[in-house]
C-alpha cells in the first residue's frame, strides 16, 4: 500500500502565523502604556508619612488654637496708627478768647512793685537771683506744662510761680470728670534777659513796648491748650481757660493782654 503524501501550503501557514503575531504585538502595546502611566503617577507623588488618628486630632486642635490666637491678638499696625495720631492743640489768643485788655503800663508798674523783683539784665543776673531765692525754677504741674524754650528761661518770681500753679489747678478742676480731663495749658515764655528780649523784639513788635515785664520774672505767656487725645474737641478746654483767666482777672489777681499768638499774663498784687 502506497502512502499518500500531504502537500502543505506554506503560504497559508505564513499568513496565519503573521496574523497571530500581529495580534500579540497589538495587545502588548495596548496594555503597556497604562502600566507605565500608573508607575509614572506613583513616582511623581510625594511620599506621605503614616499619621495615626490621635496625631491628626492633635494637629487639628493646634490649628484651631492658632487661628483663635490670631483673631484675639491686636494688630500692631492698627495700634501704631492710633498711637501716632496727631493731636492738634487748641489756640489761646485774642482771636479765640474774649477778655478785656489791661494797659501795658499797668503791667510794668505791677512787675516793678512785686516783692524782690529786679531787672534780669543777663544770665549772670538770673543765676544770682536764683541763688538769692528771688527767682525759682518752674516745672510742669497739674493743669499746665512748659514747652521747649528758645527765648526765655523757666524761672519766675516765687509769687508768680505760685500763681501759675494755682491757675493750673483751677484749669484742671474745670475739666475734671469731663471728656477733656487731662488737658493742660501750654506756657510758651517766662523770664527773659535783656538780650533775649531785644532779639525777640526784632521779630515781634509786641515784645518791644518799653521794658518787658518778662525781664522782671513777673509774667508768662499761655498760647495753647493740649488735649490728651482727639476724642474731644476744643470747645471745653477753650471755655475752661477763658473761665479761669476771666475769674482771676475780675478778682484783681492778674493783668491780661490778649495778643495775636498768646495771652500775656502778669501777677497783680
Amino acid at each position: 500500500m502506497q502512502l499518500r503524501r500531504r502537500k502543505y501550503r506554506w503560504d497559508r501557514i505564513t499568513l496565519v502565523g503573521g496574523t497571530f503575531m500581529l495580534l500579540i504585538i497589538s495587545l502588548a502595546a495596548w496594555i503597556a502604556p497604562d502600566s507605565a502611566s500608573a508607575d509614572e503617577g506613583l513616582a511623581l507623588q510625594h511620599p506621605r508619612a503614616v499619621i495615626s488618628v490621635e496625631e491628626e486630632q492633635a494637629q487639628a486642635s493646634s490649628s484651631q488654637a492658632s487661628s483663635s490666637d490670631s483673631a484675639l491678638r491686636p494688630d500692631p499696625a492698627a495700634k501704631s496708627t492710633s498711637e501716632d495720631e496727631e493731636v492738634k492743640p487748641c489756640s489761646c489768643n485774642r482771636h479765640v478768647l474774649k477778655l478785656p485788655k489791661n494797659p501795658y503800663t499797668d503791667h510794668q508798674v505791677a512787675a516793678r512793685n512785686l516783692p524782690n523783683s529786679f531787672f534780669v539784665k543777663d544770665k549772670g543776673e538770673m543765676e544770682a537771683g536764683k541763688r538769692r531765692g528771688d527767682l525759682v525754677p518752674v516745672h510742669d504741674g497739674r493743669g499746665y506744662h512748659i514747652t521747649a524754650l528758645s527765648h526765655s528761661y523757666a524761672v519766675l518770681l516765687p509769687e508768680v510761680q505760685a500763681l501759675l500753679a494755682e491757675m493750673g489747678n483751677a484749669f484742671a478742676d474745670e475739666l475734671e470728670g469731663t471728656g477733656s480731663e487731662g488737658t493742660r495749658f501750654r506756657v510758651t515764655s517766662l523770664t527773659r534777659t535783656e538780650r533775649q528780649q531785644a532779639r525777640l523784639g526784632r521779630r515781634n513788635y509786641n515784645a518791644f513796648n518799653g521794658t518787658s515785664t518778662h525781664s522782671y520774672g513777673a509774667s508768662f505767656d499761655i498760647a495753647y491748650t493740649d488735649r490728651p487725645s482727639n476724642d474731644s474737641d476744643c470747645s471745653a478746654p477753650t471755655r475752661a481757660i477763658q473761665n479761669v483767666l476771666r475769674s482771676f482777672q475780675k478778682k484783681g489777681r492778674i493783668l491780661v493782654i490778649p495778643e495775636k499768638s498768646c495771652m500775656h499774663i502778669t501777677l497783680r498784687r
